[in-house]
Protein backbone atom coordinates (compact mmCIF):
# COMPACT_ATOMS: atom_id res chain seq x y z
CA UNK A 1 0.00 0.00 0.00
CA UNK A 2 0.92 3.09 -0.72
CA UNK A 3 1.27 6.43 1.05
CA UNK A 4 -1.54 8.11 -0.57
CA UNK A 5 -3.86 5.22 -0.30
CA UNK A 6 -6.00 5.26 2.59
CA UNK A 7 -6.46 2.35 4.94
CA UNK A 8 -9.75 0.90 5.65
CA UNK A 9 -10.06 -0.90 8.76
CA UNK A 10 -10.86 -4.79 9.13
CA UNK A 11 -9.76 -7.77 6.71
CA UNK A 12 -8.82 -6.87 2.78
CA UNK A 13 -10.41 -8.65 0.32
CA UNK A 14 -7.02 -10.27 -0.62
CA UNK A 15 -6.68 -11.46 2.97
CA UNK A 16 -10.01 -13.04 2.80
CA UNK A 17 -8.56 -14.94 -0.38
CA UNK A 18 -5.96 -16.48 0.58
CA UNK A 19 -7.67 -17.60 3.87
CA UNK A 20 -10.31 -19.28 1.07
CA UNK A 21 -7.54 -20.74 -1.11
CA UNK A 22 -6.12 -22.69 1.89
CA UNK A 23 -9.42 -23.99 3.38
CA UNK A 24 -10.76 -25.61 0.48
CA UNK A 25 -10.29 -29.45 0.96
CA UNK A 26 -8.30 -31.26 -1.85
CA UNK A 27 -10.33 -33.63 -3.86
CA UNK A 28 -8.36 -36.58 -4.46
CA UNK A 29 -10.09 -39.28 -7.36
CA UNK A 30 -9.25 -42.10 -6.64
CA UNK A 31 -9.30 -44.74 -9.68
CA UNK A 32 -8.85 -48.55 -9.39
CA UNK A 33 -5.97 -49.88 -10.96
CA UNK A 34 -5.48 -53.57 -12.13
CA UNK A 35 -4.17 -55.60 -9.51
CA UNK A 36 -1.65 -56.55 -11.68
CA UNK A 37 -0.33 -53.15 -12.85
CA UNK A 38 1.79 -52.91 -9.81
CA UNK A 39 3.31 -56.53 -10.11
CA UNK A 40 6.15 -56.56 -12.30
CA UNK A 41 7.51 -59.74 -13.08
CA UNK A 42 4.26 -61.79 -13.89
CA UNK A 43 6.64 -64.18 -15.63
CA UNK A 44 10.49 -64.53 -15.66
CA UNK A 45 12.64 -65.95 -17.43
CA UNK A 46 15.10 -68.24 -16.04
CA UNK A 47 18.06 -69.24 -17.59
CA UNK A 48 18.79 -70.48 -21.54
CA UNK A 49 16.47 -72.19 -23.36
CA UNK A 50 17.11 -75.57 -24.83
CA UNK A 51 16.43 -77.08 -28.09
CA UNK A 52 14.07 -79.99 -28.50
CA UNK A 53 15.02 -82.42 -31.04
CA UNK A 54 13.94 -82.46 -34.36
CA UNK A 55 12.17 -85.39 -36.67
CA UNK A 56 14.87 -87.58 -35.63
CA UNK A 57 13.45 -88.06 -32.23
CA UNK A 58 9.16 -88.51 -31.16
CA UNK A 59 9.04 -85.06 -29.67
CA UNK A 60 8.26 -82.14 -32.02
CA UNK A 61 11.48 -79.76 -32.89
CA UNK A 62 10.94 -76.41 -30.95
CA UNK A 63 12.35 -75.12 -27.71
CA UNK A 64 11.56 -75.19 -24.04
CA UNK A 65 12.39 -72.22 -21.94
CA UNK A 66 12.28 -71.93 -18.29
CA UNK A 67 10.31 -69.25 -16.47
CA UNK A 68 8.99 -68.43 -13.18
CA UNK A 69 5.58 -67.41 -12.51
CA UNK A 70 3.77 -65.00 -9.74
CA UNK A 71 1.01 -64.11 -8.77
CA UNK A 72 1.56 -61.78 -5.80
CA UNK A 73 -2.16 -60.21 -5.85
CA UNK A 74 -5.21 -61.92 -3.34
CA UNK A 75 -7.04 -63.19 -6.74
CA UNK A 76 -6.66 -65.37 -9.19
CA UNK A 77 -5.19 -64.82 -12.90
CA UNK A 78 -5.25 -65.43 -16.14
CA UNK A 79 -2.05 -65.23 -18.89
CA UNK A 80 -2.20 -65.31 -21.70
CA UNK A 81 0.77 -65.50 -24.04
CA UNK A 82 -0.02 -63.25 -27.33
CA UNK A 83 3.38 -63.98 -28.81
CA UNK A 84 6.67 -65.93 -28.50
CA UNK A 85 10.16 -64.86 -30.77
CA UNK A 86 13.34 -66.03 -30.63
CA UNK A 87 15.80 -64.04 -32.68
CA UNK A 88 12.78 -62.35 -34.07
CA UNK A 89 11.01 -65.42 -35.91
CA UNK A 90 7.51 -66.42 -34.70
CA UNK A 91 7.45 -69.23 -32.39
CA UNK A 92 4.15 -70.34 -32.93
CA UNK A 93 1.94 -71.82 -29.87
CA UNK A 94 3.45 -72.37 -26.50
CA UNK A 95 2.55 -75.11 -24.24
CA UNK A 96 2.95 -74.19 -20.70
CA UNK A 97 3.88 -77.13 -18.31
CA UNK A 98 3.97 -76.87 -14.32
CA UNK A 99 7.84 -78.65 -13.39
CA UNK A 100 6.28 -78.86 -9.52
CA UNK A 101 4.22 -80.46 -9.61
CA UNK A 102 4.79 -81.73 -13.34
CA UNK A 103 1.04 -81.38 -15.16
CA UNK A 104 0.19 -79.29 -18.54
CA UNK A 105 -1.30 -76.15 -18.09
CA UNK A 106 -2.90 -75.62 -21.40
CA UNK A 107 -1.60 -73.75 -24.41
CA UNK A 108 -1.12 -69.86 -24.46
CA UNK A 109 -3.81 -69.06 -21.63
CA UNK A 110 -3.60 -70.15 -17.85
CA UNK A 111 -4.87 -69.51 -14.76
CA UNK A 112 -2.75 -68.78 -11.63
CA UNK A 113 -3.73 -69.11 -8.29
CA UNK A 114 -3.85 -65.78 -5.73
CA UNK A 115 -0.48 -65.62 -4.20
CA UNK A 116 1.30 -68.51 -5.68
CA UNK A 117 4.52 -68.62 -7.73
CA UNK A 118 5.95 -71.44 -9.79
CA UNK A 119 8.25 -72.53 -12.25
CA UNK A 120 7.06 -73.67 -15.75
CA UNK A 121 8.41 -74.79 -19.06
CA UNK A 122 7.14 -72.80 -22.21
CA UNK A 123 7.21 -75.16 -24.81
CA UNK A 124 7.40 -74.35 -28.26
CA UNK A 125 6.97 -75.87 -31.55
CA UNK A 126 7.58 -76.03 -35.84
CA UNK A 127 10.62 -73.58 -34.64
CA UNK A 128 11.51 -72.19 -38.03
CA UNK A 129 15.54 -72.50 -37.73
CA UNK A 130 17.29 -73.60 -34.47
CA UNK A 131 19.22 -70.59 -34.31
CA UNK A 132 20.03 -68.73 -31.17
CA UNK A 133 18.77 -65.04 -30.45
CA UNK A 134 16.83 -63.06 -28.16
CA UNK A 135 13.70 -64.51 -26.72
CA UNK A 136 10.56 -62.16 -25.91
CA UNK A 137 7.46 -63.37 -24.95
CA UNK A 138 4.22 -61.02 -25.07
CA UNK A 139 1.38 -61.76 -22.65
CA UNK A 140 -1.52 -59.66 -20.92
CA UNK A 141 -2.60 -60.43 -17.72
CA UNK A 142 -7.01 -60.50 -17.06
CA UNK A 143 -7.12 -59.34 -20.51
CA UNK A 144 -5.29 -55.92 -19.97
CA UNK A 145 -2.68 -54.05 -21.78
CA UNK A 146 0.46 -56.28 -23.46
CA UNK A 147 3.39 -56.75 -21.43
CA UNK A 148 6.53 -58.29 -22.72
CA UNK A 149 9.56 -60.18 -20.92
CA UNK A 150 12.49 -60.87 -23.06
CA UNK A 151 16.47 -62.53 -22.46
CA UNK A 152 19.53 -61.51 -23.63
CA UNK A 153 20.50 -63.34 -26.71
CA UNK A 154 22.16 -66.42 -26.01
CA UNK A 155 22.57 -70.60 -26.81
CA UNK A 156 20.14 -73.04 -26.50
CA UNK A 157 21.89 -76.48 -26.32
CA UNK A 158 19.40 -79.80 -26.88
CA UNK A 159 17.51 -80.64 -24.03
CA UNK A 160 19.20 -84.01 -23.76
CA UNK A 161 22.42 -84.47 -22.03
CA UNK A 162 23.90 -82.22 -19.65
CA UNK A 163 24.65 -79.28 -22.09
CA UNK A 164 21.24 -77.83 -20.79
CA UNK A 165 21.50 -76.80 -17.46
CA UNK A 166 18.39 -74.94 -17.76
CA UNK A 167 16.26 -77.99 -15.89
CA UNK A 168 17.34 -80.79 -13.84
CA UNK A 169 16.92 -84.41 -14.91
CA UNK A 170 13.06 -85.12 -13.18
CA UNK A 171 11.82 -81.55 -14.89
CA UNK A 172 13.68 -83.01 -18.55
CA UNK A 173 11.32 -86.11 -17.77
CA UNK A 174 8.44 -84.09 -16.76
CA UNK A 175 8.34 -81.96 -19.81
CA UNK A 176 9.14 -85.51 -22.01
CA UNK A 177 5.68 -87.09 -20.34
CA UNK A 178 4.03 -83.89 -21.11
CA UNK A 179 4.81 -83.38 -25.01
Amino acid sequence: MSDLEEQKPGVSRRTVAKAMAWSVPAVALAVPAPAFAASPGIITVNGAGCKLPGASQDVFKGYAFRATISNTTNAQITITIVDMTLGGDDLGNVGVIRLSPCGDLGTNTFVVAANSTFDVALITQNAANSANGQLIISYTVDGGPVQQVSTAANAAPPIQGASCDSFTAAEKNCIASEL
